[in-house]
């Protein structure tokens, strides 16, 4: 019987490019893809290259959670240094313009252990692998025309455009928004047995622009929404199905599922990148405490890698 081990040694004596090497290749033409389409700010993230600063607490809710995972995030409060952001890599995004934003924490628990989340207020995935991703923004970087024979071979890209262009519109702050997981990951429990899941930071209460919309006003409004009340978001699970593609980002799951509110992220602050924690802090998602284990979904890796690119990038920018 072939073994995984054995498999990689053929793979090597076969090919001179690696898998990791292919994975490193396409991670750093993905980055320059993002160059291209939106150019450099300098000192900055190449995605999500706008946004601030938020930092609280993570604290548990439903016990439920701990059935399927001995995470320590799920055992008493963790600090929470976050970053919310506008999607791509215009750091002169408008704020009074409806746009997808993301949502990015690094949780310290109580034990020390480390927990990164990163997620997206789209629902799922335009494409469903790194080769497509970087195919993708190569298009964009091209021109309308590549972008359009793009589409006209992707149907995953297509149910995208679709689902996305039928949401609600309605202006929203990155606090009264909801994010998703849009990959997949797996819990485990006590036994080693795994559960595969998605998750969603849903707002816990009605966060609402109250100041006027102008270019930049998001980081005072929810500042705002800090004086009058609590800033909030739920941290809601959902258990897959036996039948949901747990690999596959662009597939969004449906139907009926076992949902858990497993914890609640309470905002304390809110404040500029400069005189917050968040601008150095690389959120790469394959950072897991114990508890959690990443799924197959090669969208994982490739994340991990275009960010530990850009980090790189970015750092060594700055003054």
């Amino acid at each position: 019987m072939w073994k995984a081990g054995s498999l990689v040694l053929l793979m090597m004596m076969t090919s001179t490019v690696s898998p990791a090497q292919d994975a490193a290749d396409n991670a750093e033409k993905a980055i320059a893809a993002f160059e291209d389409v939106f150019g450099v700010t300098q000192g900055k993230r190449r995605n999500h290259t706008k946004g601030y600063c938020i930092e609280g607490e993570f604290r548990p809710v439903d016990a439920t959670i701990r059935n399927y995972s001995t995470s320590s995030l799920f055992t008493g409060k963790s600090s929470v240094v976050a970053r919310v952001s506008h999607k791509g890599g215009n750091n002169a995004a408008a704020d009074d313009k409806f746009g997808h934003f993301g949502l990015a924490m690094e949780i310290t628990t109580a034990d020390g252990d480390l927990h990164i989340f990163n997620m997206n207020t789209e629902h799922f995935f335009p494409v469903p692998s790194p080769e497509a991703f970087t195919e993708l923004m190569r298009a964009k970087a091209t021109g309308k025309d590549a972008v359009a024979a793009f589409v006209a071979k992707s149907p995953e890209l297509r149910a995208h455009k679709k689902y996305h262009a039928e949401i609600d519109k309605t202006l929203r702050p990155y606090e009264g928004a909801t994010y998703n997981s849009i990959n997949s990951f797996y819990l485990i429990d006590k036994t080693g047995q795994k559960s595969a899941i998605r998750f969603s930071f849903v707002p816990a209460g009605e966060h609402k622009i109250v100041l006027e919309p102008r270019q930049d006003f998001f980081l005072q409004n929810i500042q705002a929404n800090l004086q009058a009340g609590e800033v909030a978001w739920n941290m809601i699970v959902t258990i897959a199905n036996p039948d949901d593609p747990v690999n596959n980002p662009a597939a969004l799951w449906t139907g009926e599922h076992h949902q858990i509110t497993a914890a609640k992220f309470v905002v304390m602050s809110a404040t500029t990148e400069a005189d917050g924690q968040c601008d150095a802090i690389n959120y790469d998602p394959l950072v897991l405490s114990d508890g959690f284990a990443p799924s197959e979904d090669r969208m994982l890796e490739a994340r991990s890698l275009i960010y530990a690119i850009g980090v790189g990038k970015r750092l060594s920018e700055k003054d």
